[in-house]
């Protein structure tokens, strides 16, 4: 049973609180006082500390009358919370809030803040976080998601489910329990992904690359693959310093062997951002152009990995990293983009001498 839950709202303050009541950690260990925060949560018998989960370990939440159970992200370790008495709502809000900040703070590039937080209720309660960039959704149950202005086609309200619909080429999202913010998110959502687009044009132009009429029809994106025409591949070799100099031979060497090729450009903070997607022999070859000193990479689907780099706020390492990080395991069991792209990484391939590189791939 859930707390009576009020009209969605929108709210910056962080989760803080620290409780007394009964709290079940196992093996007959027991403690009296819970401490949540950013962080995540403390528990202590009074005197020692018994347990501490950072907010990403935080997997569920779940309430039944004036008991809370919490479930750990990826073990099977779990805290029952009791005799809370009336803190036991703020004890909920913080615990849930613990989490999906956390969560949402991963999805996001690194440093940047939520412009809003909106709490969505009713059949599928989570957070809504919407960032300058795009709007981050974090559930309570299930997974999230990560729709940028700029990747979107449009965001409509539907009367009838009172829900905002999110479209474009990943497919359709639907949020409701916004309720009277659905309108304003929607308002929100269709000038940011104009004021996006338009960037996009204004960006790509002043790089060299007349591609206004792709972008405005929606068959180029930033950080969407696309099927390049040869007159696409053409306009990237052409202005100086859009492929890195130190990639000019590989990409020579692509054009020789690999048809037909995808591309995603994606403005950065540095210039212009170029990945070329080819078929090879283990599967689907992601290759960087625009900067040296990155290894090529085999995905089963590389669409999959591109998805999911939009979707961790263009880190790394969630996607391309060898090692395993406890912040990424939890993304990865809540991001499908994520799991896909992990499961499907077939290989990692240092660049060395160009042509023993081409035959690496092409054998």
């Amino acid at each position: 049973m859930r707390s009576s839950a009020p009209s969605a709202v929108s709210h910056l303050s962080e989760a803080s609180l620290t409780a007394a009541g009964h709290i079940e950690l196992g093996a007959g260990c027991v403690g009296r006082e819970i401490t949540v925060d950013p962080g995540g949560l403390t528990i202590s018998d009074g005197e020692h500390l018994l347990a501490r989960w950072r907010a990403c370990e935080i997997g569920g939440v779940i309430r039944d009358g004036y008991t809370i159970t919490l479930q750990h992200a990826w073990e099977p370790d779990t805290i029952a919370l009791r005799k809370f008495a009336r803190r036991t709502d703020e004890l909920e809000l913080a615990l849930r809030r613990s989490r999906a900040d956390a969560l949402a703070a991963l999805m996001a590039p690194p440093g940047e803040r939520p412009l809003a937080i909106t709490e969505a209720v009713g059949d599928q309660p989570g957070y809504l976080y919407r960032y300058a960039d795009g709007l981050r959704w974090v559930p309570d149950a299930g997974d999230c998601f990560t729709r940028l202005y700029a990747e979107l086609d449009g965001a409509a309200f539907d009367e009838e489910q009172r829900a905002l619909v999110l479209t474009g080429p990943f497919g359709e999202q639907r949020l409701g329990g916004l309720r009277r913010l659905g309108r304003e998110v929607t308002a929100e959502s269709e000038r940011r992904i104009g004021a996006a687009r338009a960037e996009f044009a204004e960006c790509l132009d002043s790089f060299g690359l007349s591609w206004s009429n792709d972008i405005s029809s929606g068959k180029i994106r930033p950080h969407v693959p696309f099927a390049a025409t040869d007159q696409h591949l053409r306009d990237i070799e052409l202005p100086a310093g859009l492929i890195d100099g130190e990639r000019r031979e590989y990409w020579r060497l692509l054009r020789e062997h690999a048809d037909p090729m995808r591309l995603v450009v994606s403005p950065g903070a540095d210039g212009l951002r170029i990945a070329a997607i080819c078929r090879v022999d283990s599967g689907e070859l992601y290759e960087l152009l625009s900067e040296s000193d990155h290894a090529s990479f085999v995905f089963a689907r590389a669409d999959d990995a591109v998805r999911a780099w939009t979707e961790v706020g263009f880190r790394r390492e969630p996607v391309f990293a060898d090692e395993e990080v406890d912040e990424y395991r939890a993304l990865a069991a809540l991001l499908p983009s994520l799991r896909a792209a992990r499961d499907g990484l077939r290989g990692r391939v240092i660049h060395g001498e160009p042509r023993a590189w081409i035959k690496r791939h092409f054998t």
